[in-house]
């Protein structure tokens, strides 16, 4: 099978890109989760398969570094391809960094970036209730890209996030929304986090349910 490469796939690398996953000095572009999101890492390659887009499936390691050692990881690969190569000449300079991408992103792209790198917050009463809850997007980039990014995600998606900080950086800053946003962000990615089994806490806050998410 040839590698298709169109706006459709080309799409869809840049968002893999954007969340977790990385390129390579020998540009190979690879996605690894933990074992409890298999399902995930097998949606993804579901996605690569459906655009064309050739793969070596999922193979599995056991971690020697980091947060995961000694747990299983399981990961897949994608052949050297120009617009792989094209992606890390935009985005590792010399960091990885995405900003100018970001309007790239469709519907799938979005959720694909939140389910990569964004969490659901419940907030509580003293008392232990919940009373709503909000989304963030860890970005850990400079203030100025994150307002260039916020922006971007206004315009195409009519979500309004803000910036706080994060990370031990002076200027390091993610991307948060209250209920109000939340609730709109998660109706346009929810029909993709559905799909996967591990993901769906992403879309479903403490004290609600799909009914709260619409209203």
């Amino acid at each position: 099978m040839k590698t298709k490469i169109n706006k459709e796939s080309r799409d869809l690398l840049i968002a893999l890109v954007i969340g977790d996953g990385t390129i390579s000095n020998n540009n190979v572009l690879k996605l690894s989760h933990c074992i409890e999101q298999e399902d995930y890492l097998r949606w993804k390659i579901e996605q690569l398969n459906a655009c064309g887009l050739k793969n070596n499936g999922v193979k599995y390691y056991t971690s020697t570094c980091g947060y995961n050692t000694g747990k299983t990881v399981c990961y897949t690969q994608l052949n050297t391809i120009p617009f792989i190569k094209l992606l890390r000449k935009i985005m590792y300079k010399p960091v990885k960094n995405y900003t100018k991408l970001i309007n790239r992103l469709d519907e799938r792209g979005l959720a694909i970036w939140y389910m990569d790198d964004g969490h659901l917050n419940n907030r509580k009463y003293a008392n232990g209730t919940y009373h709503g809850f909000y989304i963030k997007i860890a970005t850990c980039l400079p203030k100025q890209q994150c307002d260039e990014i916020i922006a971007k995600i206004y315009e195409k998606f009519d979500v309004k996030f803000y910036t706080f900080h994060e990370g031990k950086k002076e200027d390091s800053f993610s991307l948060c929304c209250g209920t109000t946003e939340a609730k709109k962000f998660i109706k346009i990615v929810k029909p993709y986090v559905e799909q996967i089994p591990s993901m769906l806490y992403k879309v479903l806050p403490k004290g609600g349910n799909a009914q709260q998410e619409k209203s």
